[in-house]
This record gives structure tokens, C-alpha cells and sequence, in this order.
């Protein structure tokens, strides 16, 4: 068994949920979510946290660790999942890792160089403080100059990557583009076991769609209004998260709520293929196909077929 784990990605709404649960059972082990939204507290419907009963008593990781005006980094999730992880593996436990956050799962699959490029938090303030005064031109002109190859590629409107590059220079020395963030690298830590859950398009755009009403039907307009009342301010990232960004448009009157609804439904497919795109490039991905939900269990046994006959 040694250091295997695995690691089960795909796109919103694929089913990654029911399946990892099942597997979970089959190979009496917990599941750590690498998902960069469900670790908020109090954000449940517009995340489409798994509940309790989804649970079925597998123990779940990493959800329900930070409130929504916390920083949480990539870094830091990569630490406490470790523990996560190693903690099974030394109880002679198979982790099962799910996600759809990729850059959440290959910090745990990958050698990402997170090490170097810790951060500031008076050196942020300084550069948003930096940025209200003197605007986001002169702001990219810093960037500019002391690492020109991450201005080509960050658009000088991305207000947060620039003050992350300029943040990871002043604090390391080391440019940002020169940062080791080869996602190729595999990491000598963990022995992945990479599965993947596709879906046809169209069946998993209904999907989308569906969820999108259910979460409405289930009360997404009153959980972000109660957050907002808790004083969480729409300009925190997790606010900005799809799911939330729509419904504060909504409550603030600049759409209306079919409109809302309409924006969030596309906003999600969209996030969805930026997903697939991110899983697909990788190689080492094994992917199983889930078009035929009521059957969902067959394709259950096969990927634990496939596990076994690895581990």
C-alpha cells in the first residue's frame, strides 16, 4: 500500500460526490475535499457542499475549516491536507482525495513550489492602498519592471495577481514567472492514483442547470443575504465565488432574479469546461465515463476494479 492515494477530479456536477462516498465504503477509508470554495463555513447551497446524509458516516476532510472573510492560501491547504493524508496512510488507509479545484489537488500531486512564496499581509494593504491612489497603470508599471515576463502574462486588470507577484518579490527575491509551477512534476511524496469522471455535455449542462434550481428552491437567496447581514462583504473572495457574485447582483437590483438565475447557470457551465480543460491536459488522469446516471453504480465497480488491481 505504501504511500498510494487517490485522487478522483472532473468537472461541477459530474457526480464526484456519490462516487467517492461508494468507493469510500468499499475501501474502508475518509475523503479529503479539495475543493477551494467548500472550505468556507456557513456557505453550504451555493458551494453544494456534500450534507450528512450525503455522508452516508465516511468520515469528510478539509470542508468547514475557514469563515469567509479568512485567507486561506494554497499552501495552507496543501499542509493541512498533508496531515490529512498521512494520518490515514499511517492507520494503513487508502486516502480518497476529491476535487474540482485543480490547483487545490495538483498541490498535493504535483512539486509546486509554494515553499518560497509566502505572504504579507502589510505588503498587500501597502499595494491595494498603492492601487486606490495612484490606479491600476502605475500599479502594472511596478510589475513591469521588475518582472516583465508575469506583466505579459497577467492582465494589468487582474488587480490581485499583480500584487501577488509583487508580493512574492519583495518578500523572496525571486520573480514570480520563475517560481518552480510545473504542474508535470510529479511530487516523490504520494503514489497517485488519478481518476477522472466525464460526462456528455449536454447531460451534464442539464445537470447543471437543475442543480442551479434546486439551489435556489433550497434557499440560496436567503444564505447569501444572511451573509451579507453578518457583514461579509461582497468584494471578499469567497463572495465573489460563483453562486454568490450572482444572487448579490440580484438583492442589490441590477438584475432581476430570472436574469440572475440565467447568469449563474451560465457562469457555472463555463466553469465547467474550464474544469474539464484543466483535468484533460493531464496524462495520468484514467477517465471513466458517467452519462448513464442510473447505472451510476456499474461505473462505482469498475473504478474500484481499477483501483484494486493497482494498489
Amino acid at each position: 500500500m505504501g504511500n498510494k492515494i487517490i485522487v478522483i477530479v472532473g468537472p461541477t456536477a459530474v457526480g464526484k460526490t456519490y462516487v467517492s462516498v461508494e468507493l469510500a465504503k468499499k475501501l474502508h477509508t475518509e475523503i479529503i475535499s479539495a475543493d477551494s470554495m467548500q472550505i468556507y463555513r456557513e456557505m453550504d447551497i451555493g458551494t453544494a457542499k456534500i450534507s450528512n446524509d450525503e455522508m452516508q458516516e465516511i468520515s469528510h476532510h478539509m470542508i468547514d475549516i475557514v469563515n469567509p472573510n479568512e485567507n486561506y492560501s494554497v499552501s495552507e491547504f496543501k499542509e493541512d491536507a498533508e496531515k490529512e493524508i498521512d494520518r490515514l496512510l499511517n492507520n494503513n488507509h487508502i486516502p480518497i482525495i476529491v476535487g474540482g479545484s485543480g490547483l487545490y489537488v495538483n498541490s498535493l500531486i504535483y512539486d509546486l513550489d509554494f515553499g518560497k512564496a509566502k505572504s504579507s499581509e502589510k505588503l498587500r494593504d501597502y499595494y491595494n492602498y498603492y492601487h486606490k491612489e495612484h490606479g491600476e497603470d502605475a500599479l502594472y508599471e511596478k510589475l513591469i519592471k521588475i518582472d516583465p515576463a508575469s506583466a505579459e502574462k497577467i492582465h494589468k486588470k487582474n488587480i490581485k495577481r499583480v500584487i501577488r507577484a509583487l508580493e512574492v518579490y519583495d518578500i523572496t527575491g525571486v520573480k514570480f514567472s520563475e517560481l518552480n509551477t510545473d504542474i508535470r512534476k510529479p511530487s516523490d511524496k504520494y503514489e497517485c492514483i488519478l481518476v477522472g469522471l466525464s460526462m456528455d455535455r449536454k447531460i451534464l449542462y442539464d445537470r447543471i442547470n437543475q442543480r442551479v434550481d434546486k439551489m435556489i428552491s433550497e434557499g440560496l437567496i436567503k444564505e447569501v443575504k444572511d451573509l451579507l447581514d453578518k457583514g461579509y462583504n461582497k468584494n471578499l473572495i469567497s463572495m465573489k465565488a460563483i453562486g454568490y457574485k450572482e444572487i448579490i447582483e440580484y438583492l442589490e437590483g441590477n438584475v432581476n432574479l430570472d436574469e440572475a438565475v440565467s447568469i449563474l447557470k451560465q457562469n457555472t457551465r463555463r466553469f465547467a469546461k474550464r474544469q474539464y480543460t484543466w483535468f484533460l491536459r493531464d496524462e495520468n488522469v484514467k477517465w471513466f465515463d458517467v452519462d448513464d446516471i442510473k447505472n451510476i453504480d456499474l461505473t462505482v465497480e469498475d473504478i474500484d476494479k481499477y483501483i484494486k488491481s493497482l494498489i
